[in-house]
């Protein structure tokens, strides 16, 4: 197989989510992994929902995609700082969020790390 790095993990998962249909290739070294999709407390500091959408295993490594949505009245600048676990790379599809209720409210971070993700997050409270 083609070799996978972090870039190619989240692109990847990117495609998986936002892409059409046409644009979603197989890979033929990453796999879909099941993640339990309950919201967790994955900002420190921030109020800000986060919602694991899904999870893939490839070269070794895990990528998972989470949903982020503000909770608050104000915009919201992410920092990967803010971010509870233990991940070796983190991608933010935006990195604001504007006020809840504005369109651009929400958006998607990407988590790698070495096992999956709730030995990766629980692990590190």
């Amino acid at each position: 197989p083609p070799a996978m790095d972090y870039v190619t993990l989240t692109r990847f998962a990117a495609q998986q989510l936002y892409g059409p249909q046409r644009l979603r290739p197989a890979h033929p070294g990453i796999h879909a992994v099941k993640v339990d999709e309950a919201p967790v407390a994955l900002m420190r500091g921030a109020r800000v929902e986060a919602k694991p959408l899904a999870a893939w295993r490839g070269g070794g490594y895990h990528v998972t995609a989470v949903q982020l949505t503000n909770q608050t009245d104000e915009p919201v600048v992410l920092d990967p700082r803010r971010l509870r676990g233990q991940w070796r790379a983190a991608t933010f599809q935006h990195n604001r969020l504007q006020a809840a209720g504005h369109e651009a409210d929400t958006t998607a971070v990407y988590l790698i790390s070495d096992r999956p993700f709730e030995e990766t997050f629980w692990g590190a409270r």
